[in-house]
């Protein structure tokens, strides 16, 4: 994305990051949760158009929702989702988020209708889909376009490495080229994109690291989703971990290692997540990956230890 610019932004944070949650507040004036939603579709690393297996880290049953239930509808996981945000929180306003299978892996047609089933309810403020760099017909973009203007509207893309040899080692079955391909027709649409990243992966240091959190400071992205890479069971990333081949983080070399990608990146990109974890029944390693909690107690305290933030370190080395 080289003819892309960075354009400086005044950004004020209320915390060391510029969370999901100021922004959600900011633009709604209140809290607004996420209904996650499984919407049965694919993927072209599991159908074999692209690939068999999926990634080597992906366990589907880890990503199920409050609203989810074997052989749920649509309808029925978005209504059970109000209703149980109505009872815990007082509230109903949310959005949708497809967050299961490949989003925009199907007809254009389907798309559409899955989206507007959501947005028929008043409750939905916005939709966020979750896919894959490799999963942008003209047609699809064209509805990602199309919904952008009628709605909130997040577009997050799986890329867990800035490098094609670790994105090849996790199956992913896709490239960095088009990744930036696809990023830089969403972006001349005005779609806000999420890069879904991965700290930790088999072979990859703090050097690594830091280029990597320099690459998406220099992409048109409008924010980025910061993930721990959990061995989850029945995958081939357990095999791995049984056979000695990978060795998850420690909590403190993760809470170090994403403090180190948030000083790094733009100050304007928003953070909307800083850690991975599943069930316990499904989580084979890391142990501490299941307190979501104490990871992001770990992640603060280490900001507040350095007394850093996010961007602090953004422009040095010709990245501005």
């Amino acid at each position: 994305m080289r003819h892309w610019a960075y354009k400086p932004k005044n950004i004020v944070m209320t915390t060391r990051y510029n969370s999901l949650n100021q922004e959600i507040r900011e633009r709604f004036g209140q809290r607004v949760n996420r209904i996650t939603i499984n919407a049965g579709l694919t993927c072209p690393n599991i159908d074999g158009s692209r690939a068999r297996g999926g990634c080597t880290f992906c366990q589907d049953a880890s990503y199920f929702g409050i609203s989810f239930m074997e052989g749920a509808s649509l309808r029925q996981q978005i209504e059970n989702g109000i209703n149980y945000l109505r009872k815990r929180y007082g509230g109903d306003a949310c959005v949708a988020y497809f967050q299961n299978g490949t989003n925009t892996y199907a007809d254009a047609g389907k798309l559409r209708s899955l989206y507007n089933e959501a947005l028929s309810y008043r409750e939905i403020r916005g939709l966020f889909i979750a896919t894959r760099p490799d999963c942008f017909s003209e047609e699809i973009v064209e509805l990602l376009a199309e919904m952008n203007r009628r709605t909130y509207l997040w577009v997050e893309v799986g890329i867990p490495s800035h490098r094609d040899d670790r994105n090849r080692a996790l199956n992913r079955a896709h490239t960095v080229a088009e990744f930036e391909e696809s990023l830089g027709r969403l972006a001349a649409r005005g779609i806000r994109v999420c890069a879904h990243v991965i700290l930790g992966l088999p072979g990859e240091d703090r050097e690594e690291i830091l280029e990597k959190s320099s690459y998406f400071a220099r992409v048109p992205i409008h924010g980025i989703k910061i993930h721990n890479l959990v061995v989850f069971k029945n995958t081939a990333l357990e095999k791995q971990y049984v056979q000695g081949k990978y060795q998850p983080l420690e909590l403190s070399d993760y809470a170090s290692l994403c403090t180190d990608f948030l000083e790094n990146l733009r100050p304007d990109i928003v953070i909307h997540r800083l850690n991975a974890h599943g069930p316990r029944d499904l989580t084979v390693a890391p142990e501490w990956s299941v307190n979501k909690l104490a990871t992001m107690n770990a992640i603060h305290a280490e900001l507040e230890r350095r007394d850093t933030w996010q961007g602090k370190n953004f422009g040095a080395g010709g990245l501005s």
